[in-house]
């Protein structure tokens, strides 16, 4: 198997959680038979969404870069990075490392694809939603992108960072208001498209029209990871 390297920290719980994923979605029968996997949490890398929205000077990808590198160095072999919003630096964070990392979004339009669906609502970051990463990914793929109404994004945003990145539960009321008003408006699936959103699956009893993007990512990590031996 192929090690894989996570660039995390961004934020903490979400990294913690989606190792998890990985751990729980690699077909295993014993210690051994699981992924060698580095991890490099950095909570001080600045706030991606921040620096999106001009709101911030201090840009992430530096030290992205600096942490994609260390894993490489390591003998990372697949990399990923459990922020969608740092995927608006995809390129940029490959060109500096040096290496690929996985695309968490395109990886999500092949699972509404094998779903059937073709208009996808999506509860991300402002950042995200500026960057339009979501946009031209999935519209590139036949995917038609449903974002919530200005005041339900606001109510996202506040369960990402007032909820989860404060420590606190997740609000089953703004979720489920978001969710409902997407579904009104035509989705025929919602993504869970932050990763902070993925605690969501933790403390509720969702529908199954939710998609959970750190499911997909882990997925698409322990598939590269198993395909072959490490060089």
């Amino acid at each position: 198997m192929r090690t894989l390297g996570i660039i995390g920290g961004l934020g903490p719980l979400a990294t913690a959680f989606f190792y998890r994923r990985v751990v729980e979605l690699t077909p295993a029968a014993t210690d051994q038979e699981h992924i060698e996997t580095w991890i490099r949490s950095c909570p001080q890398i600045p706030d991606r969404t921040g620096f999106l929205l001009g709101e911030s000077a201090d840009d992430p990808r530096p030290k992205m870069i600096e942490a994609g590198r260390s894993l490489v160095s390591c003998g990372a072999d697949v990399l990923a990075i459990p922020c969608i919003t740092a995927h608006a630096f995809h390129k940029d964070l490959e060109e500096g490392i040096g290496h690929p990392i996985l695309h968490a979004i395109r990886e999500l339009g092949l699972t509404c694809q094998t779903r059937g669906i073709r208009k996808l609502g999506i509860m991300a970051t402002d950042g995200a939603r500026k960057s339009k990463i979501y946009d031209e990914i999935l519209e590139a793929s036949g995917i038609t992108c449903i974002w919530p109404e200005e005041t339900d994004q606001a109510r996202v945003m506040h369960m990402i960072y007032d909820d989860v990145k404060a420590g606190r539960i997740l609000s089953g009321t703004d979720f489920d208001t978001v969710g409902n008003a997407l579904s009104a408006l035509g989705a025929e699936g919602i993504v869970l498209g932050c990763t902070e959103l993925s605690q969501a699956t933790v403390t509720m009893n969702l529908d199954p029209k939710y998609i959970d993007i750190i499911d997909v990512l882990a997925e698409a990590c322990v598939r590269e990871c198993r395909i072959s031996n490490k060089k």
